[in-house]
């Protein structure tokens, strides 16, 4: 709540607001106990427990408390009073900078002595190591004595002597402004953002130089450098536009004129390197603001008229010419700048990839949220860092905005719950129970969501109950609805519950909700999104097509044309989600990947209990399983090189680099050895349904089918008993996903071993095979139990908490490991007891991180105990740097789009 005049905060008395920003409040105050008056900042009251917040608060008085600068405002102290922080720093009185140059141009003479003094502040402050990277001319105060003072430096940064490396330049703030009341305050910042800060490059001195020129143009033009009415299109300006110099006022100097350029310069090794270099050419210009001396050295004036005649004579000509095309042509409008950028995950993050989508953009394109490390992250497009939002630190998936830009939904798994939390922070809402989602939208008051087999619900932005708005045939799947501009037809894609390829064979349809007329608007592709061009854009295997759609006859009207490749989606047999999204001013965000169905390429490596790694020879590749043998000497793991070449790898951990495919027939994955070494049991579809198979490790003779496998049914190999007489595998694709039992003694039939209500899976033999554990879903997160082998109705629950998975016994059988989702997931151990009855303790993390949790158990563990073999983001071997994970960002991309598929 606003303080009111009059009020008191400790020993200051409020007089009146000055304003509010992004951090924090601003009041004239009076300090009764030195007598004077003061700007008083307080961090507002929603902010007061938000750790980011509050640390750049903190440094805030840090760093001004270290510069003493006639042109930079003092800071006379910092308080904390009633649970509310606040900085008293030097009132000057005066208007801004900002508030001069709207009232016009500002005198070039009169500009040159304001800039001098700001470049003055900017050196003393660069000298300290600080940069400012908010200069603007609402932070540059004009006092009534003529003095120019540079405020804010709260967004400061101390100076790395080394290079920053790009995952450091993610965790320094520009700004934090989420709420549409500050919009003003973003874009007015964006406008002034160096290149590299817009892309999330380090930032340096140079970056205040650039910031610099922006304002000193502005003084002298009274428009913005990189002019732009939102967000998005201020950040396109300053990435794609080159100033316009010939704006500047043609009395000024050339030196002026020559230094701007240099100022402004998006390449900063060619920019000036630093501000005490451009203040002391200023003091060259100031010498000589119009350029006569220098004029007058270079040649000797010709007569007024005859300057004049050619200018005149162009006029005539110009005019003529002119003239004649206003009467042939009408004038098109300006095409709105393209322009690219990447945002690099910090590297302590990866995408929570669970066939769901995890990437949505606000529809006024100013903020983009993700998924990763299984949390919500909001991302402004005007800043370098994103935030974690309290309250998101469950599996969850499918962010999606409000129309307003307000709120954010999202699906949290385990709880099988939609629920909401505003973009500023707060208690999260549930609106609804709902399945695990393929695709959603938010529109008005509604949120329409694919259900696959249930088809597309519609549920109220306030709560309730969900409703079915179009039911689908009990061989389909509903993905992706959306809810075009008639406010009567949906459009969606219909896939086949059946088949690897079901959806790039899906069809895109459109279906009306009055009528439950349906017309097929496309064969082949998924993840449809209707964009207000006059397109459609979807998903075929990696690449996007576009294609002219009339929303009147339900029909595309051209072929369809690629648009953009490399974009990353879910494996073909899951959900049919593709990582990209679109806001309504037409920005483009995708998460690139590789080619259709393959994953992300990730590092194997072995690691010690107390961390320290030592990755494999081997290349990156979209490894999965990754399973040592019971000797210790080799390794047996799936790569994943698209929908049509899964196949099980075998290396030798003595060294070397080269890797034996064990496998040539049909899709196989998920490896599992056999306990005497002697053969390796995988998942294969070869005979045209996935079942259970082995064969000899070295390669030698054919392999045997095990299980028979069931129609819609995959059966999936997990783990063998230490007598090596029984196998468990895994039964799912089509109702609850079951473990199951085959011997190898008798009739070789399955058996049931564990029959859960919605899941159960990822099951491992204790070393005296009188125990297995697994993990369930049935309590409505992952846990991790165990049974008696052979089971004999007593079940122990192991999990501390919810969200835990994929369990492996050690070999001495005195620890269970499990991957633990905390906010962050992270391997742990907890200590058992398997005689003569089982009993555990506390779960303890282990120092290892990292780990890409993908299919089934992303981890094993060697026969000594002592180190895991797991998966990690791909690393480079010489420098231990980790692989970037990155968002792709296209500004004004249906400008593109257009272009690219011109409608009839």
């Amino acid at each position: 709540m606003p303080l009111q005049s009059g009020s008191r905060v400790g020993a200051y008395e409020i007089i009146g607001s000055l304003g509010a920003g992004g951090m924090g409040e601003v009041y004239r105050a009076h300090d009764t106990r030195l007598g004077r008056t003061v700007a008083m900042k307080v961090l507002p009251d929603a902010f007061v427990h938000d750790v980011d917040r509050v640390a750049r608060f903190e440094r805030e008085a840090r760093l001004l408390a270290s510069l003493s600068h006639v042109n930079i405002a003092a800071l006379y102290g910092m308080e904390e009073i009633g649970g509310m922080l606040l900085l008293a720093m030097e009132l000057v009185e005066g208007p801004t900078l900002a508030d001069l140059i709207g009232r016009g141009p500002v005198p070039i003479v009169d500009a040159l002595k304001i800039a001098h003094q700001i470049a003055e502040a900017l050196e003393a402050a660069h000298e300290k190591g600080i940069i400012h990277r908010d200069l603007k001319p609402a932070n540059v105060k004009l006092g009534t004595d003529g003095k120019v003072k540079v405020l804010d430096f709260g967004l400061a940064k101390a100076l790395d002597t080394t290079t920053a490396s790009t995952a450091d330049a993610f965790n320094t703030p520009t700004m934090s402004v989420a709420a549409k009341t500050f919009a003003g305050v973003v874009l007015g910042t964006a406008a002034y953002m160096s290149p590299e800060q817009a892309k999330g490059a380090g930032t340096d001195q140079r970056t205040d130089v650039f910031a610099f020129g922006c304002v000193v143009y502005e003084m002298l033009v009274a428009r913005r450098t990189f002019p732009g009415d939102t967000v998005t299109e201020a950040i396109a300006s300053v990435l794609a536009r080159e100033p316009d110099l010939a704006a500047l006022p043609p009395a000024a100097s050339p030196r002026l004129v020559e230094l701007l350029r240099r100022c402004l310069e998006k390449d900063p090794k060619r920019r000036w390197h630093a501000i005490g270099d451009v203040r002391v050419e200023l003091d060259a210009i100031v010498a000589d603001p119009h350029g006569a001396k220098l004029a007058a050295s270079r040649y000797e004036r010709p007569p007024l008229w005859k300057r004049a005649l050619p200018a005149v004579v162009t006029g005539v000509v110009a005019a003529g010419i002119a003239a004649a095309a206003i009467w042939m042509l009408r004038p098109a409008p300006p095409a709105r700048a393209l322009a690219r950028f990447a945002y690099v995950l910090p590297k302590e993050q990866r995408f929570t990839r669970n066939g769901r989508h995890v990437l949505a953009i606000s529809p006024d394109g100013s903020t983009v949220a993700y998924v990763a490390n299984n949390q919500l992250y909001l991302k402004p497009m005007a800043d370098m860092n994103a935030r974690p939002v309290p309250g998101t630190t469950q599996d969850i998936n499918t962010p999606l905005f409000s129309p307003d830009g307000r709120w954010v939904a999202f699906c949290v798994v385990p709880e099988g719950k939609l629920k909401k939390i505003a973009v500023t922070g707060g208690s999260t809402v549930t609106l609804a129970d709902i399945d695990n989602p393929f695709g959603a939208q938010w529109v008005g008051d509604s949120i329409y969501l694919g259900q696959g087999r249930k088809g597309i619900v519609r549920v109220s932005a306030s709560g309730g109950k969900a409703e079915t708005m179009v039911p689908v045939g009990p061989d389909e799947l509903a993905q992706s609805p959306q809810l075009l501009p008639d406010g009567d037809h949906v459009l969606f894609t219909l896939a086949k519950t059946t088949g690897d390829d079901r959806w790039d064979k899906a069809q895109i349809v459109v279906q009306s909700l009055r009528t439950k007329e349906r017309t097929v608007v496309l064969d082949g592709g998924s993840d449809a999104r209707y964009v207000p061009t006059g397109h459609l854009v979807y998903a075929l295997g990696g690449t996007l097509f576009g294609v002219p759609f009339n929303t009147k006859s339900l029909r595309v009207t051209g072929g369809p044309v690629p648009v953009l490749e490399g974009v990353s989606r879910a494996a073909a047999v899951n959900t049919g989600a593709s990582f990209f999204a679109f806001s309504d001013d037409g920005s483009l965000v995708d998460i690139p990947g590789g080619v259709t169905g393959s994953l992300a390429p990730v590092s194997l490596a072995m690691v010690t209990r107390t961390g320290e790694r030592k990755p494999l020879p081997l290349p990156a590749r979209p490894f999965q399983y990754p399973r040592v043998s019971p000797d210790g000497k080799q390794i047996a793991v799936e790569i994943n090189d698209g929908d049509k070449d899964w196949n099980i790898w075998v290396y030798e951990l003595s060294g070397g680099t080269s890797m034996r495919r064990l496998t040539f027939a049909g899709r196989n994955r998920a490896p599992v050895w056999s306990r005497d070494g002697q053969r390796i049991t995988y998942r294969s579809d070869r005979d045209g349904q996935d079942s259970v198979y082995w064969q000899r490790a070295d390669g030698s003779g054919t392999a045997e089918r095990l299980t028979a496998g069931e129609k819609d049914r995959l059966d999936q190999p997990e783990a063998w008993s230490p007598d090596g007489k029984t196998l468990t595998f895994v039964t799912g694709g089509g109702g609850p996903t079951l473990i199951r039992m085959l011997s190898l003694d008798g009739d070789r039939k399955p058996r049931m071993l564990v029959e859960p209500k919605l899941y159960a899976s990822n099951s491992t033999f204790s070393p005296d095979g009188r125990w297995f554990a697994y993990e369930s879903g049935d309590s409505g997160q992952p846990k991790i139990y165990v049974q008696p082998f052979p089971p004999s109705g007593a079940k122990y629950e192991v999990s501390a908490g919810g969200g835990d998975a994929r369990p492996l016994w050690s070999p001495d059988g005195k620890q269970l490991f499990y991957l633990q989702n905390a906010g962050q997931l992270r391997l742990v151990a907890v200590d058992v007891r398997t005689q003569p009855s089982f009993a555990f303790g506390t779960p303890v993390p282990l120092a290892i991180d990292g780990i890409v949790a993908r299919g089934a158990r992303p981890y094993d563990i060697t026969p000594d105990g002592k180190q895991f073999l797991v998966m990690l983001p791909p690393a480079d071997a010489d420098s231990g740097s980790v692989a970037t994970f990155q968002i792709n960002v296209v500004l004004n991309w249906f400008e593109d789009l257009k272009t690219r598929v011109p409608l009839p």
